[in-house]
């Protein structure tokens, strides 16, 4: 993993992260909270990207970097939905 990917996965989580909050406003989550879990998300999105997406014949190539950024998109994204819902959803009511 070179240092571009794994900058270039920080940015967009970061990014990401606080369009996704900006949109869909919840009380709970505000712009450090939405960097955060946009980082976090990204990161583990491209390292599984990377994972599935195995390398070719030429290591290191930017052949790999277009999926890995794709799912690193997408888990800072899915990072950003899921801790929106669990904030919305903390005041439920509980069976016992």
């Amino acid at each position: 993993m070179t240092f571009f990917e794994l900058s270039s996965w920080v940015v967009l989580g970061a990014v990401l992260g606080v369009l996704v909050a900006g949109f869909w406003r919840t009380p709970g989550l505000g712009l450090i909270n939405a960097i955060g879990v946009g980082v976090f998300g990204s990161v583990v999105g491209g390292l599984l990207g990377r994972t599935l997406f195995l390398d070719g014949p030429f290591s290191g190539s930017m052949e790999l970097i277009g999926p890995a950024l794709l799912t690193a998109g997408l888990g800072a994204v899915v990072t950003v939905l899921i801790f929106r819902f669990q904030t919305k959803n903390r005041e439920r009511p509980r069976l016992s």
